[in-house]
């Protein structure tokens, strides 16, 4: 176990880059279907857009039990703690394995009632349901990444979790290829063929995820290490991951409530709400690595107890992904008509999403305090407080002015973009000076 003094001679950017990378491909795995379909229809286009908010639900369940583990795995490896290391990571697929089945048989069984509940009219409903149906029944497969993921670069190994992304994403476009661009002879499928490409791709992924997180974690799973069941690493994970999970299941409920409202402005919208939304999740690629790199490293400097060096590395953190969201929205914001082109040559989708560029870098900047504090906040223990602030603000600023600027006011997505730059900026602004406080230093989980 020589990934604790590994860590703490690493640069934030030896962590950062190699997740960066990781991240940017995951975001490519996460659009590539709506990438892809772009050449095929806008419409295919719209479907996967309004139920890839949905499957995000999936994203957000399995991260509580991510986070948590990456959390105590990072504190237990810096305390030493390495029969506990290996009890947080059996807990941790156990529990993942199970999440994945009781969701997989929701999507698989209510799929209907769940698209009509967001109001994704009914033409798109019929195009994306197979779809739907694949990616969410089999979701298992995803949980099981992610804790792999979580669990390697916990232990300092984020070029694993780099190389596994790359092996699914190739796979997925080659799917995609075949089922929607006919390659190899293969029939034209449209989303029911990217669907079972993103499953088989996920497949693979999760069996060589599995296979290199024991590997380079020094783990294999035993019944010894869940017997006596180690309740108290549940409720550890339970404690970290269900505000977290609270949190982030309120975002993303009020997202939906959003896209609910946005289905309602017709299939131009919500089109180009989608390749927007693509756009955005590229933008944020660095910010979401430099909160991820500082977190790990917060983590293991928490376990250790050096908590003075900790301060200045979030806040250094900001500032640099600050600087990055301004000039990567500045130049997308000047690129934005040749961005666009690359995805749609429909006239009307491109005077509904050219305007909103100038309103991303706003978004964009706001959304740095929350990405890079929030992950150091969460590794040194910290969790309610971000909880308590999200849940609040999602609902009060987020979807209330969504409602007043997009629907009363009618601006549709302008004004639905200006609510959400308010959110980011408050939530950002108390995150900020909750770090300055200080007061995340005494609840450690060790």
């Amino acid at each position: 176990m020589n990934n604790v003094d590994n860590i703490s001679r690493k640069t934030l950017f030896s962590l950062t880059i190699p997740i960066f990378l990781e991240l940017l491909l995951v975001t490519v795995v996460g659009n590539i279907d709506t990438i892809m379909l772009g050449y095929y229809s806008d419409k295919a286009v719209g479907a996967i857009g309004g139920i890839t908010q949905l499957l995000n639900i999936q994203n957000v369940i399995f991260s509580f039990v991510n986070m948590a583990t990456a959390i105590l795995t990072a504190q237990f490896l810096g305390a030493k703690d390495f029969k506990r290391v290996k009890q947080v990571i059996s807990v941790s697929l156990v529990l993942n394995v199970v999440l994945g089945l009781i969701l997989g048989g929701i999507y698989l069984f209510f799929w209907r009632s769940l698209l009509q509940r967001i109001n994704l009219p009914e033409e798109l409903v019929e195009i994306g349901k197979y779809y739907f149906q694949m990616v969410g029944g089999l979701c298992i497969f995803q949980g099981v990444i992610l804790s792999c993921g979580a669990i390697l670069k916990s232990h300092g190994r984020p070029t694993e979790t780099l190389i596994i992304n790359v092996g699914v994403n190739v796979l997925n476009i080659l799917g995609n290829g075949m089922f929607i661009f006919g390659w190899l002879g293969m029939p034209i499928l449209g989303t029911t063929g990217v669907g079972i490409s993103t499953v088989v791709s996920r497949g693979i992924g999760c069996i060589v995820a599995f296979y290199m997180m024991c590997k380079y974690c020094n783990f294999t799973f035993r019944k010894g290490l869940i017997k006596p069941f180690p309740f108290k690493i549940v409720k550890n994970i339970l404690s970290i991951g269900l505000p977290t999970a609270g949190e982030n299941l309120a975002w993303n409920i009020g997202q939906l409530m959003v896209v609910a409202m946005v289905n309602t402005m017709g299939t131009t919208i919500i089109a180009s709400r989608t390749y927007l939304m693509l756009i955005s999740n590229f933008i944020m690629t660095l910010s979401i690595a430099l909160g991820q790199g500082t977190a790990i490293q917060v983590g293991h400097l928490v376990g250790a107890g050096e908590k003075k060096e900790v301060y200045n590395k979030c806040l250094k953190s900001v500032k640099i992904a600050f600087v990055f969201a301004f000039v990567a929205t500045s130049i997308v914001c000047l690129l934005r008509k040749p961005i666009m082109s690359i995805f749609t040559t429909n006239p009307d989708i491109l005077a509904a999403s050219l305007k909103i560029f100038p309103l991303m870098i706003i978004l964009e900047m706001g959304r740095v305090f929350n990405i890079v504090i929030i992950s150091s906040l969460h590794a040194a223990g910290d969790i309610k407080f971000p909880m308590f602030m999200g849940i609040t603000c999602v609902f009060t600023v987020a979807v209330l002015f969504s409602y007043i600027f997009g629907i009363l006011f009618a601006w549709g997505l302008v004004g639905i973009w200006i609510a959400n730059a308010m959110d980011e900026w408050i939530r950002g602004i108390a995150m900020y000076f909750r770090w300055k406080s200080k007061k995340w230093q005494n609840k450690s989980f060790i």
